[in-house]
């Protein structure tokens, strides 16, 4: 049986709820519903989470400060770190209301990622044992520090200032230790990590070297690590497995707002072909697509030049972007305009 479609502007719950023949899809609308509309003109965003207008709110509706965002593969949820106010939310897919997942015992959320089975993991700068791991059975949330031990040196035996978290398919958890300047795995029941790239506590711009890294993808299928190598404005490229040397995959001429450059990236993304990335270039208040080999990138969202804003069509300090699983729909946190578009 058929079901009857929606027309524009009435309130939707599913991809295919909306009149696809008058070109119209479920969109997020400002009124924290999702109702059939014709699809974005790119570059021009839509509000997921959080307020169209940039107002706070610590209620089910706000986010304040969202910084990390991951959308699970899975089942479309999104997950928001939100910084300002400590606490971690979930939004369902078609759902404009979050859940808060955690609050208590946290200080400075960053990263978030979810594997297959669901569980989470979450990294807290200022916490020194800074990932969490939150097992979801059912809907008895529990959480427990994830790796590692209370340690406040650059350490492998510890975890200091963790701003990035991704964990591969045998349950690897990958750290990215800002402060540390290194990125750091860490086996299932270790209590040692492995160094994988950077130098204990040594900032360079040398191909070995990092400056404070922030997020980070792993392409697992191709064994690559990428980073958001944020003070050395670059996005490096590491083999797991390998030397520990990196390979510049975009930037790294400076910061500015040349196409061939960035400022400050936070975040990083990679399509699942291992082609093409997207970066949070922060300081630019916008977001790049750079293309594996290409010298420079293209503006996908907020000002070419770097202005920051609260319409539409701009950003204040993008923090983190991902793909939706079709990799249809590109997701940013757009920081002080506390929304995620």
């Amino acid at each position: 049986m058929c079901m009857t479609q929606l027309f524009q502007g009435q309130v939707c719950s599913n991809t295919y709820a909306c009149r696809t023949d008058l070109n119209l899809s479920c969109q997020p609308s400002c009124d924290f519903t999702y109702r059939c509309s014709a699809s974005p003109t790119a570059g021009i965003g839509l509000t997921v989470a959080g307020f169209c207008n940039g107002s706070t709110d610590a209620g089910t509706l706000g986010v304040m400060g969202p910084w990390g965002i991951y959308v699970s593969p899975f089942d479309g949820i999104l997950y928001v770190t939100n910084f300002d106010v400590p606490r971690f939310q979930s939004f369902s897919p078609f759902s404009r209301i979050g859940s808060t997942i955690l609050s208590k015992g946290l200080s400075s959320p960053e990263d978030v990622f979810a594997d297959s089975s669901h569980n989470i993991y979450m990294s807290d700068y200022t916490i020194n044992q800074g990932i969490m791991y939150i097992q979801r059975p059912g809907t008895n949330l529990t959480s427990f520090p994830a790796i590692g031990q209370s340690d406040s040196s650059c350490s492998l035996t510890g975890l200091k200032s963790v701003d990035g978290v991704v964990v591969d398919r045998v349950g690897n958890i990958y750290a990215s230790l800002s402060t540390c300047s290194m990125i750091v795995k860490w086996a299932p029941n270790s209590t040692t990590g492995i160094l994988i790239a950077g130098y204990p506590g040594y900032y360079g711009t040398d191909s070995n070297s990092l400056d404070w890294p922030r997020f980070m993808h792993l392409d697992e299928d191709r064994a690559a690590l990428y980073v958001a190598d944020s003070y050395n404005n670059r996005i490096q490229k590491f083999i797991i497995g390998g030397n520990g040397t990196g390979i510049t995959v975009a930037g790294n001429n400076g910061a500015g707002t040349n196409l061939n450059q960035l400022s400050r990236p936070s975040g990083v993304w990679v399509t699942r072909n291992g082609q093409t990335l997207y970066i949070a270039d922060s300081n630019n208040n916008r977001v790049m697509r750079w293309n594996i080999g290409d010298t420079q990138g293209s503006v996908v969202a907020g000002s070419a030049a770097g202005v920051a804003g609260s319409t539409n069509a701009l950003l204040s300090y993008p923090g983190d972007v991902a793909l939706d699983p079709t990799e249809t729909y590109l997701y940013v946190s757009d920081y002080y305009n506390n929304r995620v578009q």
